[in-house]
């Protein structure tokens, strides 16, 4: 099920596009394979030919795993409790529109943005789970470090199927911290070191890891530090840049970082020179 919604371009430009509301994985499986790709809702502007990644709420059905999931905007994350008494509250009258049978055996879920779905199939999807486990944890991670841009860079996952951006960050130290363009550069290195070895698609600590994480983050908290993957990655960076002084402030999490170093990490991490990648495709 797909509508034509207006979409506007950062160009001026304001043009009718098809949106999708309703996939089912097992009837549109060129759909499934779009949203793991990150095609999904890309759509060209036909002013400036400028890719466009549309954002808008849509259903996702899977028969084979029983999943009915609700996929919001990344920026609605905050109104989860409102949408959640909003949207699950309509399952009767959809799951009898859309004609499924043992609808009471469905798994209703509610995520936010093609994140959120993917960290969801991931888990529940067991097929996707086996196959895309072990590509992700195996095929190289790719950092792409940006100069002088607001987005400072960023870690690129792939699987067989699946492809994945993640947003470099340097809130741990502010810009006018660093002493010149190479501390800066060391430190999203050490970031994204940390985001290779724990984010929500194909982290390297297991279930007694990750639940000994959270505690020693409950134990010593840091300001500002976000969700649990964007913390391991802030502080494995100041980890890896100034140890002592990480140690003096976070005793428990130095102590967990040790442990980690015998850990074997089968995807490697490589490096993109920004120089060679033409500025559109970046």
């Amino acid at each position: 099920m797909k509508a034509a919604y207006e979409i506007r371009c950062g160009c001026g430009a304001t043009f009718a596009g098809d949106i999708y509301e309703y996939v089912f994985s097992e009837h549109d499986p060129e759909l499934k394979e779009s949203i793991l790709s990150g095609d999904f809702h890309r759509i060209r502007c036909p002013s400036c030919d400028r890719t466009l990644d549309v954002e808008s709420r849509f259903l996702y059905r899977d028969e084979k795993n029983k999943l009915w999931v609700w996929v919001c905007k990344r920026g609605e994350e905050s109104q989860r409790d409102a949408l959640a008494e909003e949207l699950i509250g309509k399952n009767a009258s959809f799951m009898e529109f859309h004609f499924l049978d043992e609808a009471e055996d469905y798994r209703t879920f509610l995520v936010f943005g093609r994140d959120g779905l993917l960290e969801l199939l991931l888990k529940e999807d067991q097929a996707l789970k086996r196959r895309e486990g072990r590509s992700l944890k195996k095929n190289p991670a790719l950092r792409l470090i940006m100069e002088e841009e607001r987005v400072p860079g960023f870690l690129f996952l792939s699987g067989e199927k699946i492809r994945i951006s993640i947003p470099l960050r340097l809130s741990e130290a502010p810009e006018h911290l660093f002493n010149g363009p190479g501390e800066k550069k060391r430190w999203l290195r050490y970031y994204s070191e940390g985001l290779n070895i724990h984010n929500r698609y194909s982290s390297f600590l297991d279930g007694r890891l990750r639940g000994k994480w959270n505690r020693t983050r409950e134990k010593e908290p840091r300001n500002g530090s976000g969700n649990e993957f964007d913390d391991f990655a802030e502080s494995w960076a100041a980890y890896r840049r100034d140890g002592k002084r990480f140690a003096a402030r976070y005793p428990g999490r130095r102590k967990f970082f040790d442990g980690l170093k015998k850990m074997n990490i089968s995807r490697t991490l490589r490096t993109i020179d920004a120089r060679r990648i033409p500025r559109e495709s970046a």
